[in-house]
């Protein structure tokens, strides 16, 4: 059996930062240096947003857009 030895600085690493105007903020950083950085919003309210209809439970929106909605 040949063993390859796991690889390194792939990941990204995350935090989450609550802003002082009371949002949640998700952050990335890479292996680089170069951080990333998205805001929560309401996921309902975001598959709204991407194009699902509405009428239905959040999964099943995400699950809509996920498989053919706006991009």
């Amino acid at each position: 059996m040949v063993v390859k030895k796991k690889r390194e600085g792939f990941g990204l690493e995350m935090k989450t930062f609550e802003g002082e105007d009371g949002n949640s903020y998700l952050v990335f950083r890479t292996g680089t240096g170069s951080f990333h950085v998205f805001m929560e919003v309401e996921a309902k309210e975001a598959a709204r947003q991407c194009g699902a209809t509405s009428g239905k439970n959040t999964r099943g929106m995400w699950s809509d857009v996920w498989r053919g909605g706006k991009v």
